[in-house]
């Protein structure tokens, strides 16, 4: 026997490759921060109970002569900004607040979801599936005193209780399983 009578053309023909070409991985979804704009800030931090005195009161949110502890991040900028879904989920709710503008609620498991407050116009509505990064809405207005009016009050839920969001970025979402 000679190499070329080993050699098996029908190989080729039925072959299926093991590996993924680089065209058909899936990128993986990561938790995003929702938005992307630069002009956006920090206005209100979360109010944790551990943090010092000067970062508590800088994290408290006032009105009506009431203060109160921020159970999210307020973020706010000088302009209009596009609000994204922080990972991917369901909405589960699409709602208007009388104090806090349109709000958007989505579930991202049976243990965690995220709620957008002081949204202008929403581009989602209840039962929409959305994917870590899609714009959910426009950034909006609400009546706490001396904010701009260009906001979004973020809050992360995780087994029923806040976290600081911007915590949350930087998690792996599998712990929050």
């Amino acid at each position: 026997l000679q190499y070329q009578d080993l050699v098996v053309d029908t190989l080729d023909e039925d072959a299926t490759p093991v590996i993924k070409e680089e065209t058909e991985v899936e990128e993986e979804s990561k938790i995003t921060k929702p938005y992307t704009s630069s002009a956006v800030a920090i206005s209100k931090s979360y109010y944790d109970m551990l943090d010092d005195e000067t970062k508590q009161q800088n994290s408290l949110v006032y009105y009506e002569q009431t203060y109160l502890q921020n159970s999210g991040v307020l973020y706010a900028s000088d302009e209009v900004f596009d609000v994204m879904a922080v990972y991917d989920g369901t909405v589960t709710n699409v709602t208007q607040d009388d104090i806090l503008g349109n709000v958007v609620e989505i579930t991202h498991n049976p243990n965690l979801k995220t709620i957008y407050y002081s949204l202008g116009e929403t581009s989602v509505k209840k039962d929409d599936t959305v994917k870590s990064g899609d714009i959910i809405a426009k950034s909006g207005d609400n009546l706490l005193e001396g904010e701009k009016d260009n906001c979004l009050l973020l809050e992360v839920y995780y087994n029923g209780n806040t976290m600081d969001p911007e915590d949350f970025y930087n998690m792996n979402i599998e712990d929050l399983q």
